[in-house]
């Protein structure tokens, strides 16, 4: 099966020939981004598969020694052979986290499992054949404590611990979630102000340093391009602007960041290896940017405007680029992961001494 893809609307600055195309996404269910990217994909008449790995069931999945095929819900099919793009966008699962799965399954954490292991097939398939576009697959690989100490080389970074076992010396700090999913009951832990001698040491924790700054920020990075926001309103007593989410509370606006600001970000994120993300900060016209973390598949449909979504646009296009292609830079990372670890040698990878070619 070959589509052709459509010529572009007139509307968007960016165009391509006419060429044979296959975009396959792999995603979740629960993705305002995705669901936007799909309607610009759409409107500029570029044929995209979307994989909900969380809807496993709704699909018809099979691969062999001839390459893969999935049909979806509506009937429509994606063949190896006709794949010419993909993104990795929030697939992966934490095998106790609540998900659709959960819904009229048993057994859910080997099925969880079992298609975390179809994701990393996947991925180096599509790594092999130099498929894979713009969006880290692995965050994994791109941790807090990485980001951090990347970090300190171009931005004011509030201190942090991660500590457990031991009771630290009394401090107000905030406490953070350092890792992307939720409690056993579903719920997700909130950064919040606490008194850190008073956390339980039997648990794993991390804290940082309250930061000076009167707004959040942040920064949506796209292979060089910098969008900075600023939350509209002072941050007060809101410690973590993620729970206005969905209520009229949640309004960012342009923020001008001060001179340098852009080429720090971009400099920060080539260390990374990134080419998409977006960063948070805490910002004030008296202090100095205070880097927070960078999201490797972070959303941002609250940020884009109605209508034109140009930041959709924008992110599209990119994923079209074979300028973004991800894989042999990555590839060689997780085989330097794979080796033998000595920590009297070791040291922290940095990898734009990585060649793309």
């Amino acid at each position: 099966m070959t589509i052709v893809a459509a010529g572009f609307p007139a509307a968007t600055t960016v165009h391509y020939p006419l060429f044979s195309l296959m975009l396959l996404f792999l995603t979740r269910k629960l993705s305002g981004s995705t669901d936007m990217l799909m309607g610009v994909f759409d409107e500029m008449g570029v044929p995209a598969f979307r994989f909900n790995f969380d809807l496993f069931d709704h699909y018809k999945f099979s691969w062999t020694s001839g390459g893969f095929r999935i049909e979806d819900p509506l009937g429509r099919i994606c063949e190896s052979s006709d794949v010419t793009e993909m993104v990795f966008y929030k697939g992966l699962f934490a095998v106790d986290e609540p998900c659709e799965i959960d819904n009229g399954h048993e057994e859910t954490k080997w099925i969880k499992s079992w298609l975390n292991t179809l994701y990393h097939s996947l991925w180096r398939w599509g790594a092999d054949r130099r498929l894979i576009r713009l969006v880290h697959p692995y965050a994994v690989a791109c941790t807090k404590v990485t980001q951090m100490e990347a970090a300190r080389d171009f931005f004011q970074v509030p201190d942090w611990m991660l500590h457990f076992g031991f009771e630290p010396s009394p401090r107000r700090v905030i406490a953070k979630n350092l890792i992307g999913r939720t409690f056993e009951a579903g719920s997700a832990m909130m950064a919040g102000i606490v008194e850190r001698s008073m956390l339980d040491p039997a648990y794993p924790w991390f804290t940082q340093e309250i930061a000076p700054g009167t707004h959040d920020a942040t920064v949506l990075y796209v292979d060089g391009r910098v969008h900075s926001y600023q939350f509209a309103t002072p941050r007060g007593n809101l410690t973590d602007w993620r729970v206005t989410q969905g209520t009229d509370a949640n309004q960012w606006v342009p923020w001008n960041a001060p001179d340098g600001f852009d080429n720090k970000v971009r400099q920060l994120m080539d260390r990374l290896g990134l080419k998409f993300g977006r960063l948070d900060f805490i910002v004030g016209e008296e202090t100095e940017p205070q880097f927070l973390e960078v999201n490797p598949c972070g959303q941002f449909g609250w940020l884009d405007e109605d209508g034109p979504l140009p930041l959709h646009h924008e992110v599209a296009a990119a994923i079209l680029d074979s300028a973004t292609i991800l894989e042999e830079r990555f590839l060689r990372y997780f085989k330097l992961l794979s080796s033998e670890f000595n920590p009297s040698t070791f040291q922290p990878f940095n990898f734009s001494t990585l060649n793309a070619n």
